[in-house]
């Protein structure tokens, strides 16, 4: 075993593919991640396979789409269905020390089942009835500074609220990007070189709150910000092809193009500085001569706006921005700074291809396919990539399909769908579904897309969502995520300490 390749499986949640430096189209600062392109291969057409945080996670982690794995809704942390055998229970058996610092989002009695280390930083990663649970959490309160948490839902009735940016209050040292970076030095300085191991390394941001720290205040300036091309849709056309409630929601959500630079420097800020944390656990690698033998992947659960279509954030349909992630890979005798710029690649297809590079046998429920022989030039990839997704309504289930050319996504009913022609459109700003010069394609296209979702076998859903928040509203975790309370309106009601 001690031969076998390490894995560094680094996740951050809500990063637009396109805001990486070397990808060139955005003003983002990433030097350690354009490193680690420059070492390996960089995927350009990577898509997740849902478009939220938890079902993406667990596609990623069982290789498995949403129509098989069933797990639709976003709050699973206590979900008590049968355990798969995801990638960390898997490299586990096979004699890996595996690791969790930071983000999860799954489902906890799955994270014991792999995991041997874990620190969490999430408080979605948290027993309900006990905040402490919480790794990060319990690291503020002994600090004295867990009154200033500033993730979950933004301060209520605040500038914070209105503006979707601001200043942090924590300074950077307790950070959720910086105790994130530190957890995770301190369990590779203290990693047993006599196994391998398998470590899942998952930021919380750039997913808001976007709250920098004071002490990176002015890394971007808003006033030098370009918009991408496609925030006419906000401000010149008006949304004027997406469907009718979709097109509501857009309006609601639009703020001003000052305003949306603002979100968009401390966006930035926060990438930066995860790129940061990340560049520091890759040089503790290389300082303990570890670097060569470690497979290090980097990419996101899905995208977000980001400026796109002249918005932020995401849970507006699934678009481009959304779906397509980031995806970087760099593992022992790699090609050096490879490009992939055609082939398409999904989330489903990271366990088999880890499995391939560390020597393990596939487990019979894959559904991915490795990408190795797409590095390797013997494959073109796959014909498409599907996102499916169950939301509130109006809509409950809204799936999409990009191929080569084409995104189709379909809601049915009064809203029918969305046909864009990326090949023409790449900023998806005009909608065909009703085009009589599409009717062909999008028939074609829609027979792809039903003949992978109509598979639907779903465990967990949005309305399970909802009614746990309900069950679970005045607990301590949720008080403090959703910003009803601060740690010191509760804890002499909680604890006794």
């Amino acid at each position: 075993m001690k031969n076998k390749p390490n894995v560094l499986f680094i996740m951050s949640d809500q990063h637009h593919a396109d805001c990486i430096g070397i990808e060139g189209k955005r003003d983002v600062k990433t030097p350690n991640l354009d490193q680690l392109a420059k070492c390996g291969v960089r995927f350009s057409r990577a898509y997740c396979n849902n478009p939220i945080c938890s079902p993406s996670r667990i596609s990623f982690y069982t290789g498995q789409y949403p129509h098989t794995h069933g797990i639709l809704g976003n709050d699973n942390f206590d979900f008590q269905g049968d355990t798969p055998d995801t990638i960390p229970m898997h490299f586990r058996k096979n004699g890996y020390k595996t690791a969790l610092i930071g983000k999860s989002h799954m489902v906890k009695k799955w994270d014991k089942a792999g995991f041997e280390y874990i620190k969490y930083c999430d408080l979605c990663d948290a027993d309900k009835n006990d905040v402490l649970s919480n790794h990060y959490f319990k690291y503020l309160v002994d600090n004295n500074v867990a009154d200033l948490y500033e993730d979950g839902a933004l301060p209520r009735d605040s500038q914070y609220q209105r503006d979707q940016c601001g200043i942090a209050k924590l300074p950077y040292e307790h950070s959720l990007e910086c105790w994130t970076g530190r957890e995770a030095l301190s369990f590779l300085e203290e990693h047993d070189e006599s196994y391998p191991f398998f470590m899942s390394l998952s930021f919380e941001r750039p997913h808001p709150n976007w709250l920098i720290p004071a002490e990176f205040k002015d890394m971007y300036d808003p006033a030098q910000i370009k918009l991408p091309e496609s925030a006419v849709d906000a401000f010149e056309r008006g949304f004027l092809s997406k469907p009718p409630t979709l097109k509501n929601s857009f309006i609601n959500r639009r703020k001003s193009p000052e305003q949306l630079k603002k979100i968009l420097a401390a966006y930035y800020t926060l990438i930066t500085i995860i790129d940061a944390e990340i560049g520091k656990v890759i040089k503790l690698l290389e300082n303990r001569g570890l670097l060569e033998n470690t497979i290090i992947v980097y990419t996101a659960d899905h995208g977000d706006f980001a400026g796109d279509h002249g918005l932020y954030s995401k849970n507006l349909g699934i678009y481009e921005s959304v779906h397509r992630i980031p995806f970087l890979i760099k593992y022992p005798q790699c090609p050096e700074n490879a490009v992939v710029d055609e082939a398409i690649i999904e989330s489903v297809d990271l366990y088999p291809s880890l499995c391939q590079l560390c020597g393990l046998e596939l487990p019979e429920h894959l559904e991915g396919t490795s990408f190795m022989s797409v590095i390797e030039g013997n494959k073109s990839g796959k014909e498409y990539s599907i996102a499916e997704w169950d939301w509130t309504s109006p809509y409950k289930r809204i799936n999409a399909i990009r191929t080569a050319d084409f995104r189709l996504v379909f809601f049915g009913g009064k809203e029918g769908g969305e046909l864009y022609h990326n090949g023409k459109d790449p900023g998806e700003l005009n909608n065909l579904w009703n085009d009589p010069g599409y009717v062909e394609i999008k028939l074609q296209v829609l027979e792809k897309l039903f003949a992978e979702v109509m598979k639907f076998k779903p465990r967990t859903t949005m309305d399970d969502d909802k009614q746990n928040f309900e069950a679970n509203k005045n607990t301590s975790t949720l008080l403090i995520h959703k910003q009803y309370k601060k740690w010191s309106d509760i804890k002499d009601r909680f604890y006794n300490n």
